[in-house]
């Protein structure tokens, strides 16, 4: 073979070599890529899937905070292999289309081989219901007429500090027989139509409701008007859950009202000149297990101040007070032959907002989180 051959194939041999140690760092780049995708789509899944469990449990527990970075059940993501993964729940402030919005921020990293993910969700803080039997700011499966007299009651929608939110209302009233706004009552509210209809008298026939039905089964304990199992209410006021208090006697009560506030009241007896005391708030519920219980005269302190949540009640006469939120009464037999002198001028009003934070104490049971609170950022 000849020089000039001998350099040909030696010229040759060197550029095969060097193309297949090329080939070999691409082949293992192109492991290294796949690996490193592999690792990063585990990642970005755990995160996620973790933020998933969160919301649940939040939707379920709305109280539920954690400051400091906790693990992720290890048991959640069984048969993915070696993964970490840990979460803040905390509350902020955020700015939403340039308004200070208070929110809750869920925080989760996960980390699978060599590749990290962290997902960031923020949340309103109020993500509680509005129970289904709440089709009027006052509900009743029983008359109303007498009950609420000469009162104002309002269906459109006010939010916790009193401001109208137009076309969300309900209902001004809401009963399972007939209505006669025998006393000048100003009632205004929302029609089927999301119409809404200022307070007047006589009022609008498409903001009350009359001889509805609730599906065949008006609700006949505190527990079942909001949707949750028997004995669920008192549980967590016995608890004392978020100021929540649980007392058969009115005299125990301690002020100011917060949480779930649960009067048990002996059959046959009327809690008379029912003082709220000041700024009362939450799920208040006077009941027994006859639905029998009766309250008369309820006012806050001084009546200077409203009631902000949700009222359940089997029977109630005498309302002097302003109610910001709904009311809902569960016994069929109100006030009938006796009229009232004191109502004039005091006013329920609906706010979905005022109830939503009444029921975020107990949490919104149910399955998964969506519907159930809402979500108004996701950052990846």
């Amino acid at each position: 073979m000849g020089k000039g051959s001998l350099i040909i194939v030696l010229g040759a041999s060197m550029i095969l070599s060097v193309m297949n140690l090329q080939l070999n760092k691409s082949s293992e780049r192109a492991v290294e890529n796949m690996v490193g995708y592999y690792n990063m789509s585990l990642a970005r899944d755990i995160a996620n899937q973790s933020i998933s469990y969160l919301l649940t449990e939040l939707a379920d527990s709305a109280q539920w905070r954690v400051a400091k970075p906790k693990n992720i059940p290890s048991d959640l993501f069984s048969g993915v292999g070696a993964y970490s993964a840990t979460y803040t729940i905390i509350d902020t402030t955020i700015n939403l289309n340039g308004v200070p919005k208070e929110a809750i921020k869920l925080w989760v990293t996960a980390l699978y081989g060599e590749e990290s993910h962290v997902v960031v969700v923020y949340t309103d803080r109020n993500f509680g219901y509005v129970p289904p039997v709440v089709r009027g700011a006052f509900t009743a499966d029983g008359p109303l007429d007498n009950t609420i007299s000469d009162m104002q009651i309002d269906g459109r929608d006010y939010t916790w500090d009193g401001t109208l939110v137009p076309e969300s209302g309900v209902f001004g009233v809401s009963s399972g027989t007939a209505f006669s706004n025998t006393k000048n009552a100003m009632i205004g509210g929302t029609d089927v139509n999301s119409q809404d209809y200022a307070m007047n008298f006589p009022h609008h026939p498409a903001i009350v409701e009359e001889n509805y039905g609730w599906g065949g089964a008006f609700p006949v304990s505190p527990d079942a008007a909001l949707g949750y199992d028997n004995g669920t209410l008192k549980t967590l006021a016995l608890n004392g859950t978020a100021g929540s208090q649980y007392v058969t006697d009115p005299k125990n009560l301690v002020y100011p009202l917060r949480g779930i506030t649960y009067v048990e009241l002996a059959a046959g007896v009327t809690w008379k000149s029912a003082n709220l005391g000041e700024n009362p708030e939450g799920i208040l519920v006077i009941s027994n297990a006859g639905l029998k219980a009766r309250v008369e005269n309820i006012h806050t302190k001084d009546e200077k101040t409203a009631f902000k949540g949700i009222i359940i009640a089997d029977y109630m006469f005498h309302i002097h007070m302003d109610v910001l939120g709904a009311i809902v009464l569960l016994s069929p037999n109100q006030e009938t032959k006796k009229e009232c002198k004191g109502n004039q001028g005091h006013r329920v009003f609906y706010s979905s907002e005022s109830i939503k934070r009444a029921t975020n104490l107990a949490g919104s049971k149910g399955s998964g989180w969506r519907g159930r609170i809402p979500v108004f950022g996701w950052r990846e």
